[in-house]
């Protein structure tokens, strides 16, 4: 007799993983870590509509002599939604990783974001400075994909839109459990091929984000306002300045995908590591698409390994 789906996902945990729940002002803030938690922490943070375990083949090949710990934003993998009725930011999820932090009480850590988790770390390392010591984007997309011209047309596009647009209204107002239904193979099929992932990357997403309704089919639990999130109303000249100001070590990975797609041609200076007045930034070019980090996590492994090797903290 096969295994069920959730069943087969308890193998995937590697030694030392542990699951990790704390207590949120919202609800459940859930976690992965990794290793011991004496030695020197890094926080990792997925992007949207994305899990912590999505990490799992990337810390594999990262050093051991680290404490890793990877959460789950909420409304994504097992952490709670935010209560529902309002649309959400970027900023929305600056507290979620403090929470973390506090938990463990660190004061210095090295962090690793994906897509929208490599912007919120920027927010963060602004908030509390100094805490962080080393910083990796990975692919950080949503973080140089908007600016403003004037403010009247970001709020109808973007905040506006989150009350007032019959679809975005919807999703405001609704919860999981509207989810359409699926066959597994359904879902793993359409998360392979939106992700560009294979089957055994893409488990690594779907274990902490489905859920069986009862009749042999599942929904994904994701928060759809993630479909939504409003970023902030940035000039185009803030934001490099914004991006730039720190002087955190920084590597900037980017997939060769989203650069033929053009993700960063309005913002030059994201692969431009003179345009970074401290000289803290180095940057690569990984071959694939968006989620790098399972598609290639062993060459990801590597960059990320020499990078903190270069910059000890």
């Amino acid at each position: 007799m096969t295994l069920g789906p959730l069943k087969r996902f308890s193998k995937l945990a590697l030694e030392s993983e542990k699951e990790l729940i704390l207590k949120a002002p919202w609800g459940k803030l859930s976690a992965l870590s990794w290793g011991d938690p004496s030695h020197s922490p890094v926080l990792l943070c997925h992007g949207r509509l994305d899990s912590c375990s999505s990490f799992r083949p990337l810390v594999q090949r990262l050093p051991r002599a680290h404490f890793y710990v990877s959460v789950d934003l909420p409304g994504n993998g097992r952490s709670d939604h935010y209560p529902r009725g309002g649309s959400l930011n970027f900023f929305d999820f600056v507290p979620p990783l403090e929470i973390i932090r506090d938990h463990f009480k660190w004061e210095k850590f090295t962090y690793i974001g994906h897509s929208l988790g490599a912007v919120v770390g920027k927010y963060l390392n602004h908030i509390a400075p100094n805490q962080i010591t080393r910083m990796v984007d990975i692919d950080p997309q949503p973080a140089y994909l908007f600016f403003i011209k004037d403010l009247r047309g970001w709020y109808q596009i973007y905040s506006s839109a989150g009350f007032c647009g019959s679809e975005s209204r919807d999703k405001v107002l609704v919860g999981p459990e509207t989810a359409p239904k699926y066959t597994y193979d359904e879902i793993l099929e359409k998360i392979m091929k939106a992700r560009g992932l294979s089957e055994d990357k893409a488990v690594h997403v779907l274990e902490r984000c489905l859920e069986p309704t009862g009749d042999g089919l599942y929904r994904l639990t994701f928060d759809q306002r993630f479909k939504f999130l409003h970023p902030l109303p940035f000039l185009y000249g803030s934001l490099q300045e914004f991006y730039t100001a720190p002087k955190t070590p920084t590597l900037g990975i980017f997939a060769t995908d989203s650069i033929r797609q053009r993700f960063y041609k309005a913002f030059p200076f994201a692969l431009d590591e003179s345009a970074w007045k401290h000289g803290n930034y180095r940057h690569v070019v990984v071959e694939g698409g968006h989620d790098i980090h399972l598609q290639r996590p062993e060459e990801m492994g590597r960059h990320i390994t020499k990078f903190m090797a270069d910059n000890p903290e």
